[in-house]
């Protein structure tokens, strides 16, 4: 099964060593531009360090989501990870989608 995440799940497990969990529970997970670049500029080198193999090993995917207008409403009332993230799931068809839910506003 596969899902699709926000930055914050990813860091927070990698952060604590257990990333491994999610991998024993989807055979893949998607993530989308603006993760990858939250990923990319998280302080703990650790977390990239936990996460730069799953990459590698095309565990973790990467995609950008279509434009749309589902996007557009997304992107007004939610962070961009967490915007692309649930747009991507919903081109790509979700099994799971991993967020944790905060909001701009």
């Amino acid at each position: 099964m596969r899902a699709f995440s926000d930055t914050s799940p990813l860091s927070n497990l990698a952060a604590i060593g257990r990333l491994p969990l999610l991998q024993s529970q989807f055979s893949e997970i998607w993530i989308p531009t603006a993760v990858r670049q939250e990923l990319d500029a998280h302080p703990e080198p650790a977390v990239l360090g936990a996460i730069e193999p799953a990459l590698r090993d095309n565990w973790i995917r990467r995609a950008s989501p279509a434009a749309s207008p589902l996007f557009d409403v997304l992107s007004m009332q939610l962070h961009g990870g967490e915007a692309e993230a649930i747009a991507l799931a919903a081109d790509l068809r979700s099994d799971v989608i991993i967020i944790d839910g905060t909001s701009t506003g």
